[in-house]
């Protein structure tokens, strides 16, 4: 038996309302990033970003434990943040805490999902559920 087990923490959090001067600092977001992944205890392998003109960002962190991507959308004032770990040592939500913070005064929707065991297999689409 593995002493890994197949288990997670999902974060996804819809931001919005987040102010002109936050949403264009592309700087700000990745740091803030940065600062949740070390606060949640994960570890830090790489990361892609992809900056648009003129402004806004698009990034994937790559954890050891799985992965936190970023999507903003300056003319909206809004971003998608999105952010996994695997097994139970890290806390993927200090890592959308620190973010929020760092955004100052918004409005957010956020869901946790627990992925992992136990996995029933949907028999008439096989995907497992």
């Amino acid at each position: 038996m593995s002493v890994f087990a197949f288990s997670g923490t999902h974060v996804l959090c819809d931001i919005v309302g987040i102010a002109a001067e936050r949403i264009n600092d592309n700087e700000l977001i990745l740091e803030a990033i940065k600062k949740g992944i070390e606060a949640s205890g994960a570890e830090l392998c790489g990361m892609q970003t992809k900056e648009f003109e003129p402004v806004g960002v698009t990034a994937v962190y790559v954890l050891a434990e799985s992965h936190v991507s970023v999507h903003t959308y300056p003319e909206q004032g809004s971003l998608f943040l999105d952010a996994f770990t695997c097994g139970t040592r890290c806390d993927p939500r200090r890592i959308v805490d620190v973010v929020l913070e760092a955004l100052g005064p918004c409005e957010h929707r956020t869901s946790v999902m627990s992925r992992g065991e136990p996995v029933r297999v949907l028999a008439s689409a096989g995907y497992a559920a």
